[in-house]
């Protein structure tokens, strides 16, 4: 079977899951769920149960993201293999962002399992302005998949990450950075000071957020 064919067998079945209902949801939702040109209404779980018996298949994945559909975009991060994604790949990827949800679902399901991950966070991360705000906010949630990954990045590289005042400051509003400060505390023991010391210069907004999830770990 070619790639053209395997990404047909699979819009066949995604479609075969369409949900009318859901797509108008969705649209009513706004924001993260629309920048689709087409839009099944199919959920994530069953978009990831079906991508993945392709999986893995670089050269489908690409074709599948190329395709303005968003069933197809989501079921290319379950088809991709994670060790092929470069820094030039997120790159290429994060250009066609045009709402929340394929930045949370590419960092989430993808992006940090690249060996390209930590770095690509870090470039994100100090970005600027509007043009910079969903890599900002992929960033985060890298970080946060990363604190939870073991051995993928030290103590001492999230240490450095925390005291550095262009990632954590006092610009950092996104809410992913919540996420990301939570899961440092949460899998990163050795690290509470540092992550109680970034708290203090964050917006209070933020830190709050941070301070009362922690609370309830």
């Amino acid at each position: 079977m070619t790639t053209t064919e395997k990404m047909i067998a699979l819009l066949r079945r995604l479609k075969s899951e369409m949900n009318g209902a859901v797509t108008d949801a969705m649209r009513g939702y706004g924001g993260g769920m629309q920048g689709y040109g087409l839009n099944y209404g199919v959920s994530l779980p069953t978009i990831r149960e079906i991508a993945r018996a392709y999986a893995p298949d670089h050269e489908l994945a690409g074709l599948l993201w190329q395709q303005d559909v968003r069933e197809l975009k989501l079921a290319a991060l379950f088809v991709e293999d994670p060790a092929a994604v470069t820094t030039a790949q997120m790159e290429a990827w994060a250009a066609e962002w045009r709402g929340t949800e394929l930045v949370e679902q590419c960092a989430m399901q993808l992006f940090w399992r690249s060996p390209d991950a930590l770095r690509q966070a870090e470039a994100w991360a100090v970005l600027s302005g509007p043009e910079g705000a969903m890599r900002r906010l992929a960033a985060f949630y890298l970080l946060g998949k990363l604190a939870a990954a073991g051995e993928k990045v030290s103590d001492p590289a999230f240490a450095e990450l925390l005291d550095n005042t262009r990632i954590f400051g006092p610009d950092t509003t996104e809410r992913s950075a919540v996420y990301a400060l939570r899961e440092i505390y949460r899998h990163r023991p050795e690290l509470h000071e540092s992550v109680f010391a970034c708290l203090n210069r964050l917006p209070q907004q933020v830190s709050d957020e941070v301070r009362w999830q922690i609370d309830y770990l």
